[in-house]
């Protein structure tokens, strides 16, 4: 794959020897199941469960390793992915919609003019008062900033930007946060900073994005529970006690820290970096099993813990995050079974029945795939700028 995809030398591996050895045959291991269930598999564009996402981890492993086989697999999940968007009725989210495909063919390099149409009709949507639909990273505002962000600085971009600044101040003094608001990474708030940070930095409607942003940190760190470890509830409900919630990246402090924490050194606010930073050293410390893992994926399981602290790792040098980052790691590899799911890893959800069982799933969020990503940025010294699609990192300014 071509393109600039914003890989640091500074990245470095988090294991070494033999250990490295293992993770990186365990991720050959897991792109082979990915590949051979790819004619099986049920037709899907998207990042977060289908081939936009899977492209994702074969880049990837081109990227570390070049290898004209993966790179061609990447190119072709691209492809399939907008014959689909093309050919079907999408909407425009980022990790179920057509902004999510776009995403990856811009991060990929692959994206330039062919998305033009994309920038223009999102702006264009963006530009409507009021906004009625979501606001959350999946599926609403927070991730068409994200997209907005990918493709800076194209005038479109920025337009979409200023809109998604516009459209979070509306609803944000709209629907007061006294009645109430959701307090994960994926569905809400901390991704609202995340957004607001990457337009302060970027100097896309800087001076609104920027009262907006300070307003909503102030909120949400009033949120935080006298609970070390456990600061961050599920969320905020007007007359209910908030409860504390499990780890991960989806909801819980090592999620909304490593968000916080990006937010903060994006917009140059030492003081709330460090604020994030004690409240990850904090979750850093929560035993194992007080953390409500049950499976690996990146969304709400092991290899999303691994990766949170990994990039703790690598932005401070602190070892309390390398072992934290390394015990998620082994754990994250004694979920893999042989002969079960894909590649050794199923996962805890529904069935088609709506019955929760165990499931197979190859993508990006709660898949093999995702594990593969996590894996990978542990055993390699390329810097995993996909993670910006889950706000666990911000582009540099372009």
């Amino acid at each position: 794959m071509n393109g600039d995809m914003d890989c640091s030398a500074k990245w470095r591996s988090l294991v070494a020897g033999a250990l490295q050895e293992e993770v990186l045959q365990v991720v050959q291991g897991l792109a082979r199941a990915i590949e051979e269930s790819l004619p099986q598999r049920v037709p899907d564009a998207s990042l977060a469960s289908g081939d936009s996402g899977l492209a994702l981890l074969f880049a990837w492993m081109d990227k570390v390793d070049a290898s004209a086989h993966h790179a061609g697999l990447a190119r072709g999940l691209l492809d399939d992915a907008m014959e689909a968007v093309a050919s079907r009725p999408m909407g425009m989210s980022l990790h179920s919609g057509v902004s999510g495909v776009a995403w990856a063919l811009e991060h990929l390099g692959e994206g330039g003019d062919a998305l033009e149409e994309v920038d223009a009709a999102l702006a264009q949507r963006l530009a409507v008062a009021p906004w009625t639909g979501p606001v959350e990273l999946l599926s609403g505002l927070v991730g068409l900033g994200v997209y907005a962000l990918e493709r800076l600085p194209r005038a479109d971009a920025r337009r979409c930007l200023e809109g998604v600044v516009a459209r979070l101040g509306e609803t944000w003094r709209r629907e007061s946060p006294e009645g109430g608001h959701d307090l994960g990474v994926a569905h809400g708030v901390p991704g609202v900073i995340a957004v607001l940070a990457g337009a302060v930095r970027a100097g896309v409607a800087e001076s609104e994005a920027r009262g907006l942003l300070d307003g909503v940190w102030s909120w949400v760190m009033a949120q935080r529970l006298p609970l070390v470890g456990r600061r961050f509830p599920h969320g905020v409900v007007a007359g209910k006690t908030p409860q504390p919630t499990r780890a991960a990246w989806c909801y819980g402090d090592p999620g909304v820290s490593l968000v916080l924490f990006t937010a903060a050194r994006a917009v140059g606010e030492p003081g709330w970096a460090a604020e994030a930073l004690d409240m990850a050293r904090e979750a850093a410390r929560r035993p194992l099993e007080d953390s409500g893992v049950k499976d690996a994926p990146l969304c709400h399981g092991a290899a999303g813990l691994l990766h949170i602290y990994n990039r703790f790792h690598q932005a401070t040098g602190e070892e309390l995050f390398a072992s934290t980052a390394r015990r998620w790691l082994e754990h994250a590899l004694r979920f893999g079974q042989p002969g079960r799911g894909v590649g050794g890893f199923a996962f805890w959800g529904q069935d088609a029945r709506g019955v929760p069982s165990w499931v197979d799933r190859p993508g990006l969020l709660e898949g093999t795939a995702g594990i593969a990503l996590a894996l990978l940025a542990a055993a390699s010294s390329v810097e995993p700028s996909w993670d910006r699609v889950l706000l666990m990192s911000l582009r540099e300014s372009a």
